[in-house]
């Protein structure tokens, strides 16, 4: 009963992220640097585009019916197709637009989980659906375990993979000379994270990554995140610290054996809702994915 109560939780939560309207949506282009932009559309995870001698170089591409859209503005920063395209994790509103730009001759890169759950489900949170394979044609053809360089458009690019964090194929773009961040879902501005434990997620291993990534930057550090505005590394250090608290808030509950119930209803995180509950994940459905993680390991 609790685990059907917190995946309607969810369920209701990815309604309310979905509430956007793709038809009449619009690519904003901001620039960061003048071969490197973020590429943004609010109903949708955020896009970063590297641009220069070496061609177009894409991090996620959001939904099918968006890449014509996605196209247009890469075009108008940079003429030519998309040479590249990573993904940050498996989400259909980040990569979404796989098959369509691999057919304009991209070349996809994703972690190997990524490659292996497209090839067996694309939906988020199963319940009691089908399994649906994306096409072959979407899947990444160049996977790796661990993580890569690259060295294009002048940046020297860091890819490294941060173990069960937002789900089990998550991966953080570093770009060394231009001292920029993209963090996929690792990371949303003034939210509470999304923990996908469905897709291999999990709060200690979110921790982890940001712990990962806040040690790799600094003050100076432009964060792109999963979704929302450009960032800071003091941004993103806070987000880490309230749920730091709130997952250690939690663990105590439940090793002094209170209930889920008993621990809503201390409302752990009425100093956090203002700031972070305003995104898709309340703070209830956070706690209950923390309680859920912490009773599994006991």
């Amino acid at each position: 009963m609790k685990k059907t109560l917190f995946l309607l939780t969810i369920l209701l939560s990815f309604r309310v992220m979905a509430q956007p309207n793709i038809e009449t949506a619009s690519i904003s282009t901001i620039k960061i640097k003048n071969h490197i932009h973020l590429l943004q559309w609010t109903g949708a995870g955020n896009m970063m585009l590297l641009s220069g001698k070496d061609g177009n170089i894409l991090i996620d591409d959001q939904f099918a019916p968006l890449s014509e859209k996605i196209n247009t503005a890469i075009q108008a920063v940079n003429k030519g197709p998309v040479k590249f395209l990573f993904n940050t994790h498996y989400h259909g509103d980040h990569s979404g637009g796989n098959e369509n730009f691999a057919k304009m001759g991209a070349t996809i890169f994703a972690h190997e989980n990524v490659r292996a759950r497209m090839a067996v489900d694309t939906t988020k949170i199963r319940f009691r659906q089908k399994p649906k394979p994306t096409p072959e044609s979407a899947w990444p053809v160049i996977t790796y375990k661990e993580g890569m360089t690259l060295h294009l458009n002048g940046e020297d690019v860091l890819l490294f993979h941060v173990d069960n964090a937002h789900t089990d194929g998550d991966v953080l773009f570093y770009l060394v000379q231009s001292n920029v961040l993209h963090t996929g879902d690792c990371f949303m501005k003034d939210r509470f994270p999304f923990i996908d434990n469905n897709s291999g997620g999990s709060v200690d291993g979110w921790l982890n990554a940001a712990a990962r990534a806040l040690t790799l930057i600094d003050d100076e550090t432009v964060i792109i995140p999963g979704h929302g505005d450009l960032a800071t590394k003091k941004d993103y250090r806070t987000v880490r610290d309230a749920v730091m608290a709130l997952r250690d808030a939690v663990r105590k509950e439940v090793k002094a054996n209170t209930s889920l119930d008993g621990i809503i209803a201390k409302n752990l995180t009425k100093e956090y809702d203002t700031t972070f509950g305003s995104g898709f994940i309340k703070g209830e459905a956070l706690i209950r994915t923390i309680y859920i993680e912490q009773v599994n390991k006991r």
